[in-house]
């Protein structure tokens, strides 16, 4: 299962962080919109239960890790044009119409729309934060324009 991975990568970054006794650390998690809200047209029901246990996952760890000022934060990306989404709307090509004009934004992300939202996590300037998941959907986690 893909939370596995996540928990034991997350296991190691913690042991380098606590043996370079450093102020801490911050880790970043990648969920997805999936752990907030299923989506039409979609058959991931076990993505689904993975990416929400990743989201939950960062919620336990950055209440264990804090007493050692390790911060742990997610994000949980929509629709993203990645090798996977192209995939997707490669072997469905309705898939495409529903990833562009599905959320609010009506476009497909990139994987730049991830790359702020991961600088602030990473850096001091999310200093208290901790256990928050991002959003970043073109607004599909609040409001679906076509289904």
């Amino acid at each position: 299962m893909k939370v596995v991975g996540t928990y034991l990568t997350a296991q190691l970054a913690t042991a380098q962080m606590k043996k370079q006794k450093s102020k801490g650390g911050s880790i970043v998690l990648i969920a997805s919109i999936t752990s907030y809200t299923v989506l039409p047209h979609h058959r991931m029901s076990a993505y689904g239960a993975t990416k929400g246990a990743v989201k939950v996952l960062s919620e336990s760890l950055a209440v264990e890790l804090a007493p050692h000022q390790i911060r742990t934060n997610s994000i949980s990306p929509g629709f993203i044009d990645t090798e996977m989404t192209q995939q997707v709307r490669k072997q469905n090509p309705e898939m495409d119409l529903i990833m562009v004009k599905t959320p609010p934004l009506q476009r497909i992300g990139t994987c730049d729309d991830l790359v702020g939202a991961i600088i602030y996590l990473l850096s001091d300037a999310s200093s208290y934060t901790t256990g928050t998941d991002i959003a970043i959907t073109g607004g599909l986690h609040v409001g679906r324009i076509g289904t």
